[in-house]
């Protein structure tokens, strides 16, 4: 994976993050989103909408100068509405000069909050690209992409060089997760995880019976820590590594850290990404009046407007080093 980027100075990076709803504030009637509209329990207007819009825009480039200043290649996404927020978030921000581009579809979850990708043209070509969906309950699918890492850029040397084949652009098989949660407590809502496990290890057994060596990365909100058994079995099964911090967290729940944000990698990935580390910049964090320290700074406190941009930290890590 490296020869390409050592050969253009180019770098690459993967960030994921749980955006705690990102919503619009238009009511789609086929979704319990009520709440984010400027008559509902948030009053989530315009004005509310755009300063947490610009705060992620924020994250998404300071992330980029933890890495020298390369923004992400790839950004892995939960919690956002529909495609509306994600074109104002790519377009009508600073992000915009990167033109990143956006792979996302409506779930069937109830509150009709759905799982993104976007990616770096200039760094990232899509070959590939579909969603793994639970039958038994409605839940967020699983966004799967197949990527050529190089994009345009690896395109553009090979021209150059006037050999196709000099510098063949890698590929890298991307999942994007997010795994319903513990409410109703953990053991109540365990088959639920359980279930998109299975989903998940049905796919990833596929692609790896057709290509044993398969680069595989999977990130998200998986709603439970790296050492629950459920966890455990899909790194097992599918033989992947999980390249997540083992220490902190990405969440705080009651005054402890959680690290339910992920990222796995499979053996032809884990020895060229990361570790993964979580991003914690100063303005997405405030005082832990209750539990001390510090804790992700929230957007809504119950329906009080705190003004911060998410519940979760992001997760980062360099990858085609």
């Amino acid at each position: 994976m490296a020869a390409f980027f050592a050969a253009t100075g180019l770098k690459a990076q993967i960030f994921a993050w749980n955006l705690e709803n990102f919503f619009d504030t238009r009511d789609d009637p086929a979704t319990a989103d009520d709440g984010f509209t400027p008559g509902g329990e948030y009053r989530w207007t315009r004005r509310k909408f755009m300063a947490k819009r610009n705060l992620i825009a924020k994250t998404i480039i300071a992330s980029g100068e933890r890495f020298g200043g390369d923004l992400p290649a790839l950004v892995g996404l939960c919690e956002v509405e529909n495609c509306y927020v994600l074109e104002s978030l790519v377009n009508d921000t600073p992000l915009a000069r990167l033109r990143y581009r956006i792979l996302h579809r409506d779930s069937p979850d109830p509150r009709g909050i759905d799982v993104a990708l976007l990616y770096d043209p200039a760094r990232v070509k899509v070959l590939a690209h579909g969603w793994i969906t639970v039958r038994e309950f409605a839940t967020r699918e699983i966004l799967y992409a197949k990527v050529a890492l190089g994009g345009e850029a690896a395109s553009r040397n090979r021209a150059d060089t006037n050999d196709r084949a000099a510098t063949p652009p890698d590929t890298l098989h991307v999942y994007v997760n997010h795994w319903p949660s513990k409410y109703g407590g953990a053991k109540a809502s365990e088959h639920k995880r359980q279930a998109v496990c299975d989903a998940l290890l049905a796919h990833l057994d596929s692609l790896q019976q057709a290509e044993p060596a398969a680069a595989i990365v999977l990130m998200g909100d998986f709603n439970d820590t790296p050492d629950a058994g459920v966890i455990m079995e899909l790194c097992r099964v599918a033989n992947l590594q999980n390249i997540t911090p083992k220490e902190g967290g990405t969440i705080k729940y009651k005054g402890e850290w959680e690290m339910i944000d992920q990222m796995l990698a499979s053996p032809a990935a884990a020895c060229k990404i990361g570790p993964a580390e979580v991003f914690r910049p100063g303005f997405l964090l405030e005082e832990d009046k209750a539990f001390l320290g510090r804790k992700p700074r929230r957007t809504n406190i119950g329906p009080r407007y705190n003004g911060g941009a998410s519940d979760h930290l992001p997760i980062i890590a360099d990858i085609l080093r």
